[in-house]
């Protein structure tokens, strides 16, 4: 099962490289999932602000550290602090968001300050909506059918 999650760290690593980006890697939400049933000390952060955690569910066992806050969205001076109550530089760290781009910013935070194995979750919670203007139907942890639930 090692050989299979270093598989997939790898396939993320490159994915990051390809874009210049200095986190570890970019997971797809099926392999976030298969690292998190594979490695128990692997630590998935949602960075969504709290509206967000009530208005779209969450992934069971997740952390919260929002990366913004509500309203306003603006960025949570305490992130870092609030980070370092949960993990450590070492720890296999994957963040999600709704869509990746707020989980994607703090990946690359946390990879500037020491952090060497902090992946972003590709596509988020819901991912980009469809033509009817709905999300979690294309991409992400729901489309994925992945557990979430409501909180």
């Amino acid at each position: 099962m090692q050989s299979t999650i270093d598989e997939i760290l790898s396939r993320a690593h490159a994915r990051t490289q390809a874009d210049g980006k200095i986190h570890a890697g970019d997971l797809t939400p099926e392999e976030a999932h298969a690292i998190l049933q594979a490695n128990p000390k692997a630590l998935l952060i949602d960075v969504r602000s709290h509206p967000e955690l009530d208005f779209a569910g969450l992934v069971p066992g997740c952390c919260h550290v929002p990366w913004q806050l509500y309203p306003g969205m603006t960025p949570n001076p305490h992130f870092t602090a609030e980070i370092t109550q949960h993990a450590q530089p070492d720890d296999l760290l994957l963040l999600l968001c709704r869509t990746g781009g707020r989980s994607l910013a703090a990946a690359e935070h946390l990879a500037a300050l020491g952090y060497r194995h902090c992946y972003n979750i590709l596509g988020g919670l819901e991912g980009r909506p469809n033509e009817q203007g709905v999300r979690g139907m294309v991409e992400g942890w729901k489309a994925a059918g992945l557990p979430w639930r409501h909180k």
